[in-house]
C-alpha cells in the first residue's frame, strides 16, 4: 500500500497494520491493531509503538487554505517506547520530523484543536549516557480534551509526566529538554 511504502521510506521504520481506512471525502484516517518499529540506532529492534488505535479527522479547510489543521485525534497505545539514542536524539522526534517534517512534525504548523491520548506502558531508555538506563512504566494514562502543536504535540500529557518523574536526561533536545520545552506546551 502507499501509505505502508511513504512512512517506511521517510522515518526507516518498519510499519504493520491490522487495518488501516482512509476516507478523502471526510478527511478521516483510521488505524487499528498496528505496530511501529524504530528507526535504525534507537534500541536494536524494539517496537517505538503497539498501536490499539488511531483516528484523525481534519478540518475541511485544510483542503482550502493548505494550512494543517486536525479536528481531533485519537491515540490509544499499548505500549510506546522512548529511547533516546547515543547523540542524544529522541526516537519520536526524529520520527516526527521524519514523516511530517520539521515545522508541522516539531513546530507550531499543524495544530490539533482535541486530542485524547491513552497509554498502558511506557519504555523508556537513555542510551546517550555512558551508563545507559533503562525503565518499564505502568501509567494508565488516559487523557482528553486539549490541544497540540505539531504532531508531536498529542504526546504532550506523556512528555509532562515523563518530565517529572525524570526518567530521561535534561538538555538532550527538543521535546524531551524536560525543564524547558516540556513547559512551552
Amino acid at each position: 500500500m502507499a501509505f505502508d511504502y511513504k512512512l517506511e521510506k521517510d522515518t526507516g521504520c518498519s510499519w504493520g497494520a491490522g487495518r488501516l481506512a482512509c476516507n478523502p471525502f471526510g478527511l478521516n484516517i483510521w488505524i487499528e491493531d498496528a505496530v511501529l518499529g524504530n528507526s535504525q540506532g534507537f534500541g536494536e529492534g524494539r517496537i517505538m509503538m503497539d498501536i490499539n488505535r488511531f483516528e484523525a479527522k481534519a478540518k475541511l479547510e485544510t483542503l482550502i487554505s493548505g494550512t494543517a489543521e486536525i479536528e481531533r485525534a485519537y491515540l490509544d497505545l499499548d505500549r510506546v517506547s522512548l529511547i533516546v539514542d547515543e547523540q542524544g536524539q529522541l526516537n519520536l522526534e526524529k520520527f516526527a520530523k521524519d514523516l511530517f517534517g520539521e515545522s508541522k512534525g516539531l513546530g507550531n504548523q499543524l495544530r490539533i484543536e482535541q486530542c485524547h491520548l491513552k497509554i498502558k506502558t511506557v519504555e523508556i531508555m537513555d542510551l546517550s549516557s555512558p551508563n545507559p538506563t533503562h525503565n518499564v512504566v505502568r501509567l494508565g494514562v488516559d487523557i482528553d480534551d486539549y490541544k497540540a502543536e505539531g504532531a508531536l504535540g498529542i504526546f504532550k500529557p506523556l512528555f509532562e509526566i515523563v518530565a517529572r518523574a525524570e526518567y530521561l536526561p535534561e538538555g538532550i533536545g527538543g521535546i524531551a529538554d524536560a525543564k524547558t520545552v516540556i513547559s512551552s506546551f
